[in-house]
């Protein structure tokens, strides 16, 4: 679902902001209803099944704390149920270093701001 918008970003492409917000709403929508399955459930495919980092990433670019809540909780369900041997923490984090490769400059700072509040509010 993100992964076009994230491909332009790679190559210096600013993305559309509202159609982001309106991926966001939808792929949160779907991801939602998929967590809230049991595990064994949960389909591989990004169609019915977002990229929790990608939801955490475009929440970062838009600027949204509310969403950016929204898709830690979930990464958090996911890392609880797939027993990872990463912290939520260095998820979180190693998400947010990979989008910081990427963002546009004009939105560096606000990133940048909003992932450094995150972390502290969050783990600290």
């Amino acid at each position: 679902m993100f992964t076009q918008i994230f491909a332009a970003l790679e190559q210096g492409e600013a993305p559309d902001f509202e159609l982001l917000q309106r991926h966001f709403d939808l792929a949160m929508t779907k991801k939602l209803g998929v967590v809230k399955l049991p595990p064994a459930f949960w389909m591989q495919d990004s169609k019915i099944n977002p990229r929790a980092d990608h939801l955490l990433q475009a929440a970062l670019l838009l600027g949204d704390r509310e969403r950016c809540d929204l898709a830690v909780s979930v990464l958090a369900v996911e890392t609880v149920e797939q027993k990872t041997d990463q912290t939520l923490h260095q998820i979180v984090q190693g998400i947010i270093e990979s989008l910081s490769a990427v963002v546009p400059l004009d939105r560096k700072e606000q990133v940048s701001t909003l992932s450094d509040t995150l972390l502290q509010e969050l783990f600290l």
